[in-house]
C-alpha cells in the first residue's frame, strides 16, 4: 500500500479512501436488501471511479520512475546521447512535483536531476532520501559528488588556495568512502585529483571509471595522454636509451 499512495497528492488518497468506502456500503445495502437497483448500480459506478482515477495516477507513476531509471541505464552507455536527454527529462517532467516519499524513488529522481544538471533539486531530493534511509548509499554519492564538484571549482578558479585544496582533499577522501560501483563516483575522484595536480592518481580513478562506465566523457581526456612513468623508472629508461644508442 505504501507504493500504492506514494506520489499521491492528499485529495486523491482521500478520494480513493473514499471511493473504497462507498463501494463497501453499496454491497453491504444490496446483500441486506437482497436486490440491485438503480441507486446501487449508481453508488457502484461512482464508486469506480473514485477509487481508478488516483489508481491510474499511482501506476502512472510508478511506470515514469521504471523509466526514468532505463533512461539512466542506457545514459550510462550513450553518455552523449540527446535524445536520451530529452526522453529522461520527459519523463522527469511526468512525475513533477508529486509528494514522492519512497526513498529509493527520491533516489533515483535525485540522480535524475543531477544527471540534467539540476544539482540544488538533486541535491535536495538526495538530503530527503537519506533522512528517510540513512545508509543509502546512491543518495549519499549524489550529495558527496554535487559538494565535491563545488571544492574542484573553487580550487580550479584559485590554485594557490591551500586552504582550498585541503577541503578538496577531504570530499575526495569522504567520496572515496561511499562504496558505490559507480563511474560517477570515480570519474569525479579523478577530477578532483586532476584539480589537485595528481597526475597518477587522477589516471588510476579514470582507469576505474573504464571499468564501470567505458564510455564516459571523462576519460577522453586521458585516452591521448602519454603513460605515466613512476620517477624511479626515468633513470633507468634513460639509461637503457643511452645504451642502445652506443651499440648503433
Amino acid at each position: 500500500m505504501g507504493n500504492l499512495f506514494d506520489g499521491l497528492f492528499l485529495y486523491e488518497v482521500i478520494l480513493m479512501l473514499l471511493g473504497s468506502v462507498l463501494f463497501g456500503v453499496v454491497i453491504f445495502l444490496m446483500v441486506k436488501n437482497k436486490e440491485l437497483n438503480k441507486n446501487h448500480l449508481m453508488g457502484i459506478s461512482l464508486a469506480i471511479v473514485m477509487i481508478a482515477f488516483p489508481s491510474i495516477k499511482s501506476f502512472s507513476i510508478s511506470d515514469g520512475i521504471i523509466n526514468i531509471e532505463r533512461d539512466l541505464e542506457e545514459l550510462k552507455e550513450n553518455p552523449n546521447d540527446k535524445t536520451l536527454e530529452k526522453s529522461l527529462e520527459q519523463d522527469l517532467g511526468s512525475i513533477g512535483d508529486r509528494p514522492i516519499n519512497n526513498a529509493e524513488r527520491l533516489t533515483t529522481l535525485s540522480q535524475a536531476n543531477l544527471e540534467l544538471g539540476k544539482t540544488e533539486k538533486a541535491a535536495s531530493l538526495a538530503n530527503e532520501a537519506l533522512i528517510k534511509q540513512p545508509k543509502n548509499m546512491q543518495a549519499a554519492e549524489v550529495v558527496k559528488v554535487i559538494e565535491l564538484d563545488k571544492k574542484i571549482e573553487k580550487v580550479k578558479s584559485n590554485p594557490n588556495d591551500q586552504k582550498a585544496k585541503e577541503e578538496l582533499k577531504a570530499d575526495i577522501k569522504k567520496l572515496k568512502e561511499i562504496p558505490t560501483s559507480s563511474g560517477r563516483r570515480t570519474s569525479h575522484i579523478a577530477q578532483g585529483y586532476e584539480a589537485l595536480g595528481d597526475e597518477v592518481m587522477a589516471k588510476a580513478y579514470v582507469d576505474s571509471t573504464k571499468i564501470y562506465q567505458p564510455k564516459h566523457p571523462f576519460i577522453k581526456k586521458y585516452e591521448n595522454k602519454k603513460p605515466l612513468i613512476p620517477k624511479d623508472d626515468k633513470s633507468e629508461i634513460k639509461a637503457n636509451t643511452k645504451e642502445e644508442t652506443g651499440k648503433n
